[in-house]
């Protein structure tokens, strides 16, 4: 038997790999935001969120001292997103450059 969309949405199961998906794509958005926020169009320019995974974010650097400035405020970063998205902790930052 198929579930409709809105059942789906109902049950905030977060065993569903809908659910979990949705959250993954919010809190990468989030992530992105924290970095315009902090670094503006050129922080946007240097570094995105990419993905989440067995809660460790994900962030593509073009630029090493991006990555270290990001580092810096790495703690935020972390609190802003485990206050908002807290059933889905990330427990640390990757950096790929």
């Amino acid at each position: 038997m198929m579930k409709s969309f809105a059942d789906i949405l109902k049950n905030k199961s977060h065993n569903s790999s809908f659910i979990r998906g949705v959250l993954s794509a919010g809190l990468v958005d989030n992530a992105n935001i924290f970095i315009e926020e902090n670094w503006g169009e050129e922080g946007k320019k240097l570094a995105k969120a990419i993905y989440v995974k067995n809660g460790v974010l994900v962030i593509a650097c073009l630029s090493s001292i991006m990555a270290a400035e990001i580092r810096l405020k790495e703690q935020g970063l972390l609190n802003r997103i485990n206050n908002k998205y807290g059933e889905m902790q990330v427990k640390k930052v990757r950096y790929l450059s």
